[in-house]
């Protein structure tokens, strides 16, 4: 692990880093996990014993050379954009949008075998992913952020460092469409995804084109999709845990219809048009149906399956209060944890002790 005085750490996650009078000051004030207080102690004896920088948990991957421009990786086998390697990430993967939510949802794991804490890295691309252990299973979280893009780097990637099928589920936020789904509802995607997708060529001069197209939908893996929304009704019952079919918008503004009047978007009657076509859709986002058309193409190496958090209604124009959004977050992820370790993947997957061992 590289030393390193890291604020971002002191901020997030209330870890002591460096010198600083006032992270230092937050110590006691901060309610800690098990593992996030086992850091507290390692760092504060090390300030204690006057050193000026604290030990950072995290491997932080910084520039270095990369072959092959077809699929970069360094001369230990890292990965362009994640930076992780053969022996970091585990076969049963949770994809979340931001780090925060990452770092809320790895206090739930515990360790590899052999180690006091979890495996983080970090790439100097800002993506984060943390593998431990539930009841026993290596699971990793990762950081994928927001659009279809991310998705892509992360698929690819982790599938590139993984021996073995994986099973990947998605953990996001949404918009609802329409009823049933309200806000703080899960929405699983058990129906699949269809994407929207903003046409360039429909905003020229004498075009006849339609500014938005919208996919035929793609289908998750049944039975990890079953088995997630049976751990979403026991999270939040089955009023709340909601199944049917999701919209991935390949942006947040124009092709999620949210109309402004500095633009020429044409989207005034497009989330009409969406639900008139597809009245079985709850959530929209940005990154489901691209986890979905990898796995469909990845020749049966990848499940995968996708929730939700309803943050706002779109048929309404409501927002949820945001002092209820990490509740969700964690029963949601907690859900999805827990699918992960219970689905059944073929035997040749790597096992607590193998990953330890290549890492």
């Amino acid at each position: 692990m590289y030393e390193r005085t890291l604020w971002r750490q002191s901020v997030v996650r209330g870890s002591l880093c460096g010198s600083n009078s006032y992270t230092r000051s937050r110590l006691q004030a901060v309610r800690c996990s098990r593992r996030t207080a086992q850091r507290h102690a390692t760092q504060a004896m090390l300030l204690h014993n006057g050193s000026s920088q604290a030990t950072d948990p995290i491997l932080h991957i910084g520039k270095t050379q990369f072959q092959d421009a077809n699929f970069p990786m360094d001369d230990q086998g890292r990965t362009y954009h994640l930076g992780t390697k053969e022996g970091e990430v585990a076969n049963r993967i949770l994809s979340v949008g931001f780090t925060k939510r990452a770092m809320l949802l790895s206090e739930m794991l515990d360790p590899m075998e052999n180690s006091s804490q979890l495996l983080e890295v970090e790439s100097d691309r800002g993506f984060l992913t943390i593998t431990g252990r539930l009841h026993g299973s290596p699971v990793s979280i990762v950081s994928t952020m927001m659009g279809m893009a991310n998705m892509d780097f992360v698929i690819r990637e982790c599938q590139a460092v993984v021996d073995g099928p994986l099973a990947i589920i998605r953990l996001g936020t949404c918009g609802a469409l329409q009823p049933p789904a309200r806000l703080g509802c899960f929405l699983v995607a058990s129906e699949g995804s269809v994407c929207v997708r903003r046409d360039p060529d429909a905003f020229v001069a004498g075009s006849h084109l339609q500014p938005y197209q919208l996919t035929q939908p793609i289908r998750p893996d049944a039975a990890l999709s079953s088995l997630l929304h049976e751990q979403c009704i026991a999270a939040v019952g089955s009023h709340k845990a909601l199944q049917g079919l999701n919209a991935t918008a390949d942006s947040f503004y124009s092709s999620q219809g949210r109309v402004s009047a500095s633009f020429d978007d044409r989207n005034e009657q497009l989330l009409t048009t969406l639900t008139q076509r597809y009245p079985n859709a709850l959530s929209l986002e940005m990154e489901t149906f691209h986890l979905l058309d990898l796995a469909r193409c990845s020749g049966g190496k990848i499940k995968a399956a996708a929730v939700a958090i309803a943050l706002a209604e779109r048929y309404t124009n409501d927002f949820i209060a945001a002092s209820e959004i990490e509740k969700l977050e964690k029963q949601a992820g907690l859900a999805a944890l827990t699918t992960l370790t219970e689905y059944k993947l073929a035997d040749n997957t790597q096992t607590a002790e193998a990953l330890h061992a290549n890492s």
